[in-house]
């Protein structure tokens, strides 16, 4: 893990200066709106660190409005709060890392995007070739992604993730299956990026369900990183202690009446 995470880095690295030699600061004319920031060959420029707002729960208070299949209806009706699997430490998966309260770092050559994340100190490595899948992927947290435009918007196609009870969709409980597929579009503005992310699990939900929000710059701190340490390890031994939102499915006796 730690040999990847340092390679990750390197990659981040080489990207940064691949950028900032060939980067292209917006142009406007007279009379002309603010343009967007453009890399060196001409396609928008998303690099910089940024806000991701935290949404804990995809519904945003219409949980009537969620598409559900009956199975994914009682998957969430029936989830406990304490078998959230981000207190495992356990890699939130995707959509949920673009939905945590951390900030990012993205980071774009011609060839890739890379997003450094604080939450869990992640990462992601999305190739801007529209190349396919591999073959046979053995599921994993954050599963495979690659990436293509689509015009001025870059879309990223995820697939390959770990279902319940390695990942949840988001801290409320929404649950997937190993048939989720995610699709990301991130368009650039001049002060901002917009994102949305559709996901697709047919076995979940009866129709593709997107959410969308806005990526804001991070306003930098003198003294401070743009991006903090956070550490996280598995095998929490406090667990136990976790709040349940069953609490009538709790075993535990109850304790004795005050005399």
């Amino acid at each position: 893990m730690q040999n990847l995470k340092n390679t990750a880095i390197l990659v981040a690295a080489l990207a940064i200066v691949a950028f900032q030699a060939g980067a292209q600061p917006p142009v406007t004319g007279p009379g002309e709106t603010k343009a967007i920031p453009r890399a060196a060959d001409g396609k928008p420029d998303f690099s910089g660190f940024y806000n991701i707002p935290y949404t804990p729960n995809m519904a945003r208070g219409k949980e009537q409005d969620v598409p559900y299949t009956e199975r994914g209806r009682q998957a969430f009706l029936n989830h406990d709060s304490k078998d959230d699997p981000t207190a495992n430490c356990w890699f939130p998966g995707v959509p949920r890392i673009m939905q945590s309260p951390y900030p990012a770092q993205i980071v774009q050559s011609r060839d890739f995007l890379v997003i450094l994340f604080e939450y869990m100190t992640m990462f992601r490595s999305i190739p801007l070739d529209g190349r396919p899948h591999a073959a046979n992927m053995e599921p994993s947290f954050m599963g495979d992604s690659v990436g293509h435009w689509e015009g001025d918007t870059l879309v990223v196609d995820t697939v390959g993730l770990k279902d319940a009870p390695w990942t949840w969709l988001d801290t409320a409980g929404h649950q997937h299956s190993d048939a989720l597929h995610v699709i990301e579009r991130f368009r650039r503005l001049p002060d901002r990026i917009d994102y949305d992310f559709t996901v697709d699990d047919p076995k979940m939900y009866s129709k593709p369900w997107t959410n969308s929000r806005p990526l804001t710059p991070l306003k930098l701190v003198q003294g401070l990183p743009p991006l903090l340490e956070y550490n996280c390890d598995e095998n929490n031994r406090d667990v136990k202690h976790l709040m349940s939102n069953k609490p009538e499915l709790d075993s535990r006796p109850a304790p004795p009446t005050p005399r």
